[in-house]
């Protein structure tokens, strides 16, 4: 049996939309308690909250930029004070910059810099922040990598990488926390989400929506809630993207 997540207590950033939404909501369905934060989605936070404590569950909001140790370190605090506790870490916030892949010359500093800060330095941030109470709980993390860490394909090379560090993180994080925290991943494909709009010029978001099916949000956070409460898993990343990355994979070695 894994662990019951009634009244865990727990901590979601970037969680006002796309897959972080999807997070907050099967988190709340399951009894727990929770607390996300957002950088730029105050609207979307606002009728997030609305909408759950409509159907009885236990939510509160925060701004916070995982950028910054001080407004990282704030919503941990802030979860405390809420909930007495911190059992749960999902490390959802994330961003990306559409560069072709073979454009090196547009994959400058300013690129490389943005993207690790959010994707790799931010999640270890918040684990920096969260992980002496957590491991009082005996808790547990869930990154959210991509399944562009295996393809090495994506939306820009710092993403990718970004995406593949994060992987690496989850394994090392898995040693150095065990055994009182446990950490893993999940690595989704292309979601139908805000990104698209925001990050994604219009002819390469249709030519995706046409390529393949997009990955389910909440298939997703299912399975990442389900890595959260399973007592017997850590050091783990699990690829949900219809097989996409399996295809990349056969291209570059020829066999389709």
């Amino acid at each position: 049996m894994g662990v019951d997540l009634r009244g865990a207590a727990a901590l979601v950033t970037g969680g006002a939309t796309g897959l972080g939404r999807a997070f907050v909501e099967e988190l709340t369905g399951r009894g727990a308690r929770v607390l996300f934060t957002f950088s730029q989605s105050a609207p979307a936070a606002g009728s997030l909250i609305e909408t759950l404590e409509g159907r009885g569950r236990t939510v509160a909001s925060v701004r916070a930029d995982v950028t910054r140790t001080v407004e990282v370190e704030a919503a941990v605090a802030e979860t405390l004070d809420r909930f007495g506790a911190l059992d749960i870490l999902v490390n959802n916030a994330g961003t990306t910059r559409w560069i072709p892949m073979h454009d090196l010359e547009a994959a400058d500093d300013d690129a490389w810099h943005g993207l690790l800060d959010v994707n790799l330095v931010g999640a270890f941030r918040c684990v920096r922040a969260a992980a002496p109470h957590l491991g009082a709980r005996e808790g547990s993390i869930l990154n959210v990598a991509s399944n562009s860490a295996f393809s090495g394909s994506g939306s820009s090379i710092p993403y990718v990488v970004s995406k593949a560090a994060l992987v690496s993180l989850t394994e090392v994080l898995a040693q150095v926390l065990a055994p009182e925290v446990r950490v893993n991943a999940v690595a989704p494909g292309w979601m139908d989400t805000e990104w698209l709009p925001r990050h994604i010029p219009p002819d390469v978001a249709e030519r995706l929506r046409t390529e393949q099916p997009f990955v389910d949000l909440g298939d997703v956070a299912r399975v990442g809630v389900e890595l959260l409460a399973n007592e017997t898993v850590t050091g783990q990343t699990i690829v949900l993207d219809r097989g996409e990355s399996l295809g990349a994979s056969e291209r570059r070695t020829g066999r389709v």
